[in-house]
């Protein structure tokens, strides 16, 4: 279980994050939704102990995490940026193995257990046909599909994904979504996923918490957050929440579409 208590944030003088206090259950899907420059971001990066909040704590199991090592923080919780570094003449498979860092103790040198990880990871994000061409020499999607597998190769009770499927086109947008649930369900994974697409987000995941200006201004399952009067009052915009057929998922619509 991740916990946030009375988290705040500020970069010199200015208060980005205010009073966040957020459970996340284990093997939960959390989406963090909002406006650009809400705050997701840099929670994220809280989350993952590479920024430390000005008060507050985050503990994993009971565990400060902003008292423990990089390694130990590596081990328990993978975090995918929402920019990402070019990195020149390295494949496919040398960038998934570099998942497997927190595990080595002297030097490098994968065992049996980290090469098995590295080609779980390959394979569930159909790169086997790619892994080894060049990082540099892919397309958009294909690298995201890359760094994706380098999380999981990780293999981190919690991963946080900052705005994942960015670069996908909208098939492998939808295998994403649809990788982050199996995985879920399967190993019983805690995800924390920033979304721009609310209709994709509710695709996805069991809860929201919702930031406008540094503050959550909700937070819930996703069936009952997701509103005409929240997104008037956190996007300003009008819009209807329609049940998609029969199912309980809903999606969002313009209020004017005609």
């Amino acid at each position: 279980m991740l916990e946030i208590e009375n988290l705040n944030f500020h970069y010199g003088n200015k208060q980005i994050l205010k009073d966040i206090n957020v459970t996340i259950k284990t093997g939960e899907i959390l989406g963090l939704i909002g406006p650009n420059g809400s705050g997701k971001s840099t929670l994220l990066r809280c989350f993952n102990g590479f920024l430390k909040p000005s008060s507050g704590q985050i503990t994993l199991n009971g565990k400060n995490i902003h008292k423990q090592t990089r390694k130990w923080i590596s081990r328990h919780i993978a975090f995918l940026p929402q920019n990402l570094e070019m990195i020149q003449h390295i494949s496919i498979y040398e960038l998934v193995a570099m998942g497997r860092s927190p595990y080595q103790r002297y030097g490098w040198s994968l065992n049996k257990d980290d090469r098995e990880k590295i080609e779980w990871a390959i394979d569930y994000m159909n790169l086997r046909h790619l892994q080894d061409n060049a990082l540099d020499k892919l397309s958009g999607g294909e690298r995201q599909r890359a760094w994706i597998a380098m999380i999981l190769a990780q293999d981190t009770e919690v991963i946080l994904l900052d705005e994942p499927i960015t670069y996908l086109d909208l098939k492998y947008q939808w295998n994403l979504l649809d990788v982050v649930k199996q995985i879920r369900q399967k190993y019983n994974k805690t995800f924390v996923l920033v979304l721009h697409d609310l209709n994709q987000a509710m695709m996805v995941a069991d809860s929201f918490v919702v930031l406008k200006n540094g503050c959550i201004r909700a937070c819930g399952e996703t069936r009952d957050i997701i509103t005409p009067h929240l997104l008037k009052d956190v996007y300003d915009v009008s819009a209807q929440v329609c049940n998609l057929g029969n199912s309980m998922q809903k999606f969002i619509i313009p209020a004017n579409i005609e």
